[in-house]
């Protein structure tokens, strides 16, 4: 059933496709007004924008955030997606996952009542996609004509991404156990993405992921623990997923050592003169 529901709307998404409706030699030219899908999609609101609109869209936050989603396989994602400043910058969605239910059912949450800019390589991936998600929509969809190759024909930006460096973490080595102590996080992101961070105390809790912070800025959690040795570990993950090596800080929490009174009583009764000698 579900092979023959894409298999329909890849058809339609075809005709429409050789219609004029996407990709064509002068798509520069073409507006949302002369183009406007939905009358042609069962009334889904779908937008075809160019990519020079889609540019405009995305570096102004006055017209509100429009989130770019790459519906392309994961090794086109990772050479290269379009380049627009935080927070209007890539999400990596691909259309694989909108093929389920589960999958679909997540996009449709994770941005209800958002507006969507979608894109591939050349512009029928992006409308499939967006064909699927229309239905059940809460947000405002646009289709970006001629996908990422148009935008690097236009000359905009396009970026890669490597994974943030492992964070710094500083704190007491050693201390006294139940006692709160500050420890301060730190990672760098080559491409100066924002980072989330990952804490494990190594004494069976963790923070889970917790941000976003910039590039380069300290964050100080404190936590207390008990007596014993640990090993905290903290990995940081950029906006775009790519999680970084662990790093590790040993810590002690001895035990407070005290005078035991009973083997020094005991002492002083086995040696009676050196009581007398102290004047006990």
């Amino acid at each position: 059933m579900k092979k023959n529901l894409f298999l329909m709307i890849s058809i339609v998404v075809t005709i429409l496709l050789l219609s004029g409706i996407s990709v064509n030699a002068g798509y520069k030219n073409v507006t949302n007004t002369e183009i406007n899908i939905p009358q042609k999609l069962n009334g889904c609101e779908i937008y075809n924008i160019t990519v020079e609109e889609a540019w405009d869209l995305l570096t102004n936050t006055d017209n509100g955030i429009q989130h770019p989603i790459d519906v392309r396989y994961d090794y086109e994602w990772y050479s290269g997606f379009v380049d627009t400043p935080y927070p209007e910058n890539t999400h990596w969605y691909c259309l694989d996952l909108l093929k389920n239910e589960t999958g679909l059912q997540i996009f449709l949450d994770t941005y209800a009542g958002e507006e969507v800019i979608m894109y591939c390589k050349g512009g029928y991936r992006s409308l499939v996609a967006s064909y699927l998600i229309c239905n059940n929509f809460t947000g405002k969809i646009y289709n970006m004509l001629g996908g990422i190759t148009a935008w690097i024909a236009a000359g905009l930006p396009i970026r890669n991404n490597t994974a943030p460096d492992a964070p710094d973490i500083d704190g007491p080595a050693k201390g006294k156990p139940d006692v709160d102590y500050d420890f301060e996080f730190t990672t760098n992101d080559a491409e100066n993405d924002v980072v989330e961070i990952f804490i494990d105390w190594g004494d069976g809790e963790d923070t889970g992921w917790i941000g976003w912070y910039g590039s380069g800025e300290t964050v100080i959690i404190n936590h207390t623990h008990a007596k014993g040795t640990f090993t905290i570990t903290a990995q940081a993950r950029d906006f775009y997923g790519n999680i970084s090596e662990l790093s590790e800080l040993n810590i002690k929490r001895p035990r407070i050592k005290a005078l035991n009174f009973n083997i020094i009583e005991w002492l002083f009764e086995r040696f009676a003169a050196l009581k007398q000698l102290l004047g006990l």
